[in-house]
This record gives structure tokens, sequence and C-alpha cells, in this order.
């Protein structure tokens, strides 16, 4: 027999449509995490400017190319879950929180000058030739010391802070908060570059060393309270990403290669902007060759299964 399927009433082969997944279809693994239609499909439509909206219908080499660009998040923040200290998240995160606090916190001009000329004053006094920074390029830096202070200071008011002398693992307490001397000992660490721990710290110094660590355990815990989950995976993966990327070893010729390139586009394009210098771009040029290391060598880490 004879198969007429897809043969119309003329005679004529039908136009064979292809198949496609519905939105909510698992289009690939990435790590065995699932990757759904919809979200590629909406990032190919960005990618396109609206010009192809399916997944479904780009040969099998882009899907693979467009599920490791749409990964990238993913594979950032299991990567800084993974690579990271629990102090440099720790770190990383009251950072981002205070961050976000200053943006929500209005501070006057006012005081913000106020704070600039007692530093300027006590700056002079302790050396009449010290330069000062003109007001406009610290102004936002004074104002997040100036937010710190009164988030700091909201935090600890009516937070007693004592010791426990009963316990092999909880150093003391910030009001319910408390404090590990695991915690405290990476501290010290810090704070006497390995000198002291809180096991040789003398018994009448230790609270003046809980008070000290105080504020940024209760500024850690409020940006854990006060980020949502994609603030904070951004912030970890940002800090991750740069870490990695300061490790990447890229070559003067690398760097030589790339400039070549894009001053021989340049001149393609007959721009009659005049072109810099390699050593005005030379830094630039080596972040970028970094960064497109670091990303290709994560996503070739990467177990991606197209479904």
């Amino acid at each position: 027999m004879v198969n007429l399927n897809g043969l119309g009433l003329s005679g004529k082969p039908k136009p064979v449509m292809p198949k496609t997944r519905p939105s909510n279809a698992v289009v690939a693994t990435v790590n065995g995490h699932k990757i759904i239609k919809k979200e590629v499909d909406r990032y190919l439509s960005d990618r396109t400017k609206g010009k192809v909206k399916n997944f479904d219908l780009i040969p099998k080499k882009q899907q693979i190319a467009l599920v490791k660009e749409v990964s990238l998040p993913l594979l950032l923040a299991e990567g800084a879950e993974k690579g990271l200290s629990k102090m440099e998240k720790e770190a990383v995160l009251s950072n981002a929180w205070m961050q976000k606090s200053a943006a929500e916190t209005e501070i006057p001009d006012e005081e913000i000058k106020m704070a600039y000329e007692k530093i300027k004053a006590q700056a002079k006094a302790r050396s009449a030739l010290q330069q000062i920074p003109p007001y406009k390029a610290v102004k936002d830096r004074i104002k997040m010391q100036i937010v710190e202070q009164k988030v700091v200071g909201e935090l600890m008011r009516g937070a007693e802070v004592r010791v426990e002398p009963s316990s092999d693992t909880i150093a003391g307490y910030v009001g319910m908060l408390a404090l590990s001397i695991d915690d405290v000992n990476q501290a010290l660490k810090m704070m006497t570059r390995g000198k002291m721990t809180w096991e040789n710290i003398p018994q009448q110094e230790k609270k003046r060393v809980l008070q000290r660590i105080a504020p940024n355990k209760l500024v850690a815990m409020a940006a854990e309270n006060g980020l949502s989950k994609k603030e904070r995976e951004t912030a970890l993966s940002n800090y991750w990403m740069q870490k990695s990327i300061s490790k990447v070893e890229v070559s003067d010729k690398e760097v030589k290669k790339r400039y070549e390139k894009i001053k021989k586009l340049a001149k393609k394009s007959k721009s009659k902007k005049k072109f810099p210098p390699l050593s005005e771009i030379e830094k630039s040029l080596k972040m970028q060759i970094a960064q497109e290391k670091f990303v290709d060598s994560l996503a070739k880490k990467a177990k991606i299964k197209l479904k």
C-alpha cells in the first residue's frame, strides 16, 4: 500500500510542520537542573529581537549554545555555593545588604557634608600636607558610612552581649544570636593575623572581643533575612566570578591579537573616531578575554543534555 499521509486532495504534498513541545516541557538538563522550554523561548526571542521565538525550530548545535547561555546564572550560583567559604559569603551578602539599605535610605546632603567636613578637619589635624579628595568624589562613600553606622546602631540597640563560659561550642550571645567558637576564631584569625584564639584570650577580654564581632554577625543575619534568593545568588555569583577571573592567565600575545582584530573591524566600518592605542585599552581587553575564558571553561565542565 502507498502511504498517502501528507498529501492533500489535490495530490500535492502538505507542508510538514515541525513538532514543537509545550512551554512547560523540559528541553534540557544542566548538571541535573531542569531547563524549561518557556525559559529558553523567552531568551531566544530576546536574543533575536523577536525574529525567532521557538527553541524547537533551531538546529541542535544552536540549541546547545543557547542552553549554555541560559544556564550561566545557574552555573555561577552553583560555583559560588561550592567555591566560597562561609566567611566570604557572609561578607559579600552583608555588603550587598548594606548597599541595598543605602539605596533605600534618605540621608540629607547637609548631614553628608557635615561628616565630610569633620573627616577633612581630622585629616588636616593629623597632617597639614595630606590631600583630601573633593566632596563629590567621596560623597557616596561617606553616605554608605553614615548608613552603616545607623543600621549597626539600630541592630545593636538593646542587644546584650554576654560570654558563655560553660560551653565547648558557643563563645557567647548577642541578644538571642549565638556566636560559635569556630566563628569567633575565624574572626580572630583575621583580626590578629592568627596570633590569638578564643581559648588563649584572657577572660576579662572575651566580652570586648564579642562586642567587636557582634555588629558583623548581626548585619550578616539581617542580610540573610533581608535579601531575596535572587539577590543573594546574584551577589555571590558576581563575587565568585570576579575572584575566579582574577586567576585566569591572559598572555600579551592574546591581548595584542584581540586588539588588532578590533582595530581591523573599526577600520572596516570606516569610523571617524580615532582608534585608541593599545596602552589605553589593554587592561579592559585583558579583562574581557579572561572573562570569556572563564565562561567557556565553566560551560565545558557542565553536564548538558538536550531532551
